[in-house]
């Protein structure tokens, strides 16, 4: 039963970041424009009896800068990660930490209690805890004697 839909362009995007090492040479990011690739936070999604639970690692960010919702059975986490401007006169010829803004959402299989949601932001991981709804918890059936 999967939790979130499937991205076939997240499996060429980690290919890019696995080969551009091999074959990137350095003068196309001596020359910074601006314009900054998208990204998409790592993301860990487990399942108890009771709730699921999302952790996304978002490191350097505030709460100010995360946005969580629910809509139906699908989490939507959204916010922006800003660049770090040094002003010191050494300018650094490669960047790799990303920034810009960012948006991933999940579907959850079963229904949930949308008012028991909670979402905390610690240590750089946003946690959120989704419980299951009442009527799709597994329930234990007491088999009996005919």
């Amino acid at each position: 039963m999967p939790v979130a839909h499937w991205n076939p362009w997240i499996d060429f995007e980690t290919f890019r970041q696995v080969l551009n090492p091999i074959v990137d040479l350095p003068f196309p990011r001596l020359f910074d424009n601006g314009h900054h690739e998208p990204w998409q936070p790592r993301t860990d999604i487990s399942e108890t009896d009771a709730a699921y639970v999302v952790e996304v690692d978002l490191p350097g960010m505030t709460i100010h800068d995360i946005s969580v919702q629910l809509e139906g059975t699908t989490v939507v986490i959204a916010g922006q990660r800003q660049s770090a401007k040094s002003e010191s006169v050494n300018h650094h010829p490669r960047v790799e930490r990303p920034c810009g803004t960012f948006q991933r959402a999940f579907t959850l299989p079963t229904a949930v209690q949308r008012d028991e949601v909670q979402a905390t932001y610690a240590n750089g991981v946003l946690t959120i805890t989704v419980p299951k709804a009442e009527a799709a918890r597994p329930r234990k059936i007491t088999v009996q004697a005919a």
